[in-house]
């Protein structure tokens, strides 16, 4: 299950709470990759949480039930859904249509949203509480659906449901009025697209199968694919990790509550790639307060590497980063086209005993 952190205006969340949807953007309706990379991590069951901006306030709570979709008509039954206003830092106010959605149903929902002073700037007594997640992506700004962790989830509910006296309000429909979350009789009917995620991703791959892609291509290829997997417990894509706003290309936690970090290059690895992942890893030991460097599996994926010295050099670079022992050994995943199955495959490749096997053909 994943958590997610959506932000939006008063006017926005009353059509979101009306409409049972959520959403993401930009300014203008052409389809962005970068931007559907991020609401293409949503799945059925995933709770969302609400930042409004301009209350500086945070709301909650609901559970998305439909694969996300991009609806670029920008419109809803019977009204034209109003644009967010975001402001910049040089005052200027973008509007940001919300093209890029997914259904939602209410889950646990609260009347009152906790203030951004009280959730985030008062800083608790252990690291392990602060709200991470939130605070870097206020020094970054300009993503409007940023992951959450589990545990950051749940400190955020707690607060919630602390200040509203645990009263959930009970309801199928909400409004947003006058700063609180309010439930009404009748809601309306979403009747817009929602079938897109099939066609996004036939159409993400098919610019890889004919060589017209970047990085962000195959981030946005392997992220439903990788949530879909059952050992998959979360992921979260361009996850902030440090002030500088560094960020993780994917991170999944699985199962045995091992950490993922994929570090996925469009090209073949290039040299001083362990440098981040080791900054990486040291970032979650002290963010988790987690020291069993068996907790910690960096994966590289990258086009297969051409030239004997090359792939020795990255061979070397990989074994001086395993001889450190601070966390699993590096996992190399090459990638290739194949035009002639209509798939782009994933081979894991054993440097150390110079073979590859086949592992995911997408």
């Amino acid at each position: 299950m994943n958590y997610h952190l959506f932000i939006v205006d008063e006017i926005s969340l009353k059509y979101h709470l009306e409409y049972n949807f959520v959403g993401t953007g930009k300014s203008n309706t052409t389809f962005d990759i970068e931007i559907w990379k991020d609401i293409a991590r949503l799945k059925h069951g995933d709770k969302i949480v609400f930042y409004v901006q301009n209350l500086k306030k945070f709301y909650g709570f609901f559970e998305v039930v439909f694969y996300p979709f991009f609806d670029p008509n920008h419109y809803l039954q019977p009204y034209t859904m109003p644009f967010l206003k975001i402001k910049k830092s040089n005052g200027q106010i973008n509007e940001i249509k919300l093209q890029y959605r997914a259904l939602i149903r209410p889950y646990f929902v609260f009347q009152n949203g906790i203030d951004e002073f009280e959730l985030v700037d008062i800083l608790p007594q252990s690291s392990t509480d602060v709200l991470w997640s939130i605070l870097y992506r206020k020094l970054k700004g300009a993503r409007g659906c940023s992951p959450l962790f589990e545990n950051e989830f749940n400190i955020i509910f707690q607060k919630i449901s602390q200040i509203n006296n645990n009263q959930i309000l009970s309801s199928q429909f909400f409004t947003f009025q006058n700063g609180q979350i309010l439930p009404i009789r009748n809601g309306f009917q979403y009747n817009g697209l929602t079938n897109g995620l099939t066609t996004i991703q036939q159409n993400i791959k098919q610019d890889i199968l004919n060589g017209n892609y970047r990085e962000s291509h195959l981030h946005a290829l392997l992220i439903p694919y990788l949530n879909q997997q059952p050992y998959i417990k979360w992921l979260g894509n361009e996850v902030y990790c440090g002030a500088g706003t560094q960020k993780m290309d994917i991170l999944t936690i699985d199962s045995q509550n091992v950490f993922n970090i994929f570090e996925v290059k469009k090209d073949e690895i290039s040299s001083g790639i362990t440098l981040q992942i080791e900054k990486y890893i040291n970032w979650l030991k002290h963010r988790f307060q987690c020291f069993n460097n068996n907790a910690y599996q960096p994966i590289v994926v990258g086009e297969m590497i051409r030239g004997f010295h090359k792939l020795r050099n990255r061979i070397n670079e990989f074994q001086q980063f395993n001889n450190m022992q601070i966390s699993l050994p590096i996992l190399y995943i090459e990638y290739e086209i194949n035009q002639q199955n209509n798939t782009i495959d994933f081979y894991q490749y054993n440097y150390l005993n110079n073979q590859r096997r086949l592992i995911w053909s997408i």
